[in-house]
């Protein structure tokens, strides 16, 4: 995981950060059953280009499933087909998951940055890649280069049919 974005995750799990600037995710925990659509949706008031959307599973460190660069949607190569993203304006962003498995039970991080380094970022390896013209700057970065808002939510895909009642009434 890299350093920046362990620091946007403490930064926000510690509830730190600008009192107004937010990045808020819903809902905050989800339970579906397998074979459901889960949807999840991403908001934030920071006027940002760029929104992110990870994945962390059980024991491992986050994963970037997809990202927006204002209405440009750029998916990971082994992003599975079964995610799908919308951003119907520059303060909202949504994921569905269209057929729920387990292998989908994670936490998923939605983030907000907006790019301060004209012709310049960082590529998934972390050498820079500069650019004399701006103008030649055509993809976004695949990492926020200045995240200020992030969020979180998870989402348990479970295949049990009894109510919540009917469980701790059993025991």
């Amino acid at each position: 995981m890299g350093p920046r974005l362990l620091y946007c995750m403490a930064f926000c799990l510690l509830g730190a950060g600008h009192t107004g600037a937010r990045v808020i995710q819903s809902p905050r925990y989800q339970v579906t059953g397998i074979g459901k659509q889960a949807s999840l949706s991403c908001s934030q008031n920071l006027n940002h280009d760029a929104m992110y959307w990870y994945q962390q599973k059980p024991n491992q460190a986050p994963k970037l499933l997809l990202y927006y660069y204002d209405s440009n949607l750029y998916t990971e190569k082994d992003t599975s087909d079964n995610f799908k993203a919308s951003r119907t304006n520059s303060s909202f962003c949504s994921l569905d998951i269209l057929l729920a498995g387990f292998e989908d039970t994670a936490v998923y991080l939605c983030a907000s940055s907006k790019d301060t380094e004209l012709g310049c970022y960082l590529s998934p390896d972390h050498k820079p890649l500069c650019f004399s013209d701006p103008r030649s700057f055509e993809r976004p970065p695949s990492h926020p280069t200045a995240m200020v808002g992030c969020g979180f939510m998870a989402v348990t895909i479970s295949s049990l049919h009894r109510s919540w009642a009917e469980t701790y009434k059993n025991h």
